[in-house]
Parts: structure tokens; C-alpha cells; sequence
């Protein structure tokens, strides 16, 4: 039986792995989206803001 259970977490563990592989691929490759975007450094406080 725990051989049966590992196999299937394993079945299970690599078909959502290919499906969000899948999904990051597909919505890469529109022009509109960019997942790999950088965050803003003045957003988050890293760089001091210009004193007016």
C-alpha cells in the first residue's frame, strides 16, 4: 500500500508541475503580459525620495 501511495503522490506531483509549467508558458508568450517584470525600487523605500 505505501508503495501505491507514493507512486501516486509522485503521478500526482508531476502532472501539476507540467500543468503550471504549461500555464507560465502559454501567458508568457502573449505580448501583454510579462511575469518576469522587475518591482520599482521607490516603491518599497530602497532609494531615498527627492526632498522638494
Amino acid at each position: 500500500m505505501s508503495h501505491f501511495v507514493s507512486i501516486l503522490l509522485l503521478a500526482v506531483s508531476l502532472t501539476l508541475t507540467l500543468c503550471f509549467g504549461v500555464a507560465a508558458w502559454r501567458m508568457s508568450a502573449g505580448k501583454d503580459v510579462d511575469i518576469t517584470a522587475t518591482i520599482p525600487h521607490q516603491e518599497y523605500g530602497w532609494r531615498a525620495r527627492p526632498n522638494n
